[in-house]
């Protein structure tokens, strides 16, 4: 089993400890990007209590976070198209190259 980490940091007036197996560093940049986004929607909703913002963050992070499986998967698959013409394109000239 992997070293795993305890991380404590503070997400709108609430005090959390992840169980994690990322280091501190990584952990303080997740911390401040955590702190960043709840601002940001705190501003945008100054009534919304710290659960409803919380969901908030989490809906946008699954939101972004399946945009970009999308993107990713899309990349794979011209990468995959990709590949096919290399190998047409190289069969195609080695036929060349054995006709003459």
């Amino acid at each position: 089993m992997a070293n795993l980490n305890r991380y404590k940091f503070t997400f709108g007036k609430k005090t959390l400890t992840l169980t994690t197996e990322h280091d501190n560093l990584f952990m303080e940049e997740i911390a401040k990007v955590a702190t960043e986004k709840y601002q940001a929607i705190k501003e945008q909703m100054p009534g919304a209590d710290d659960e409803t913002i919380a969901l908030l963050l989490a809906i946008n992070s699954l939101s972004t976070q399946l945009s970009r499986e999308i993107e990713f998967d899309d990349k794979e698959q011209e990468l995959k198209d990709l590949r096919n013409k290399l190998v047409a394109v190289k069969q195609e000239q080695s036929k060349v190259e054995d006709s003459l």
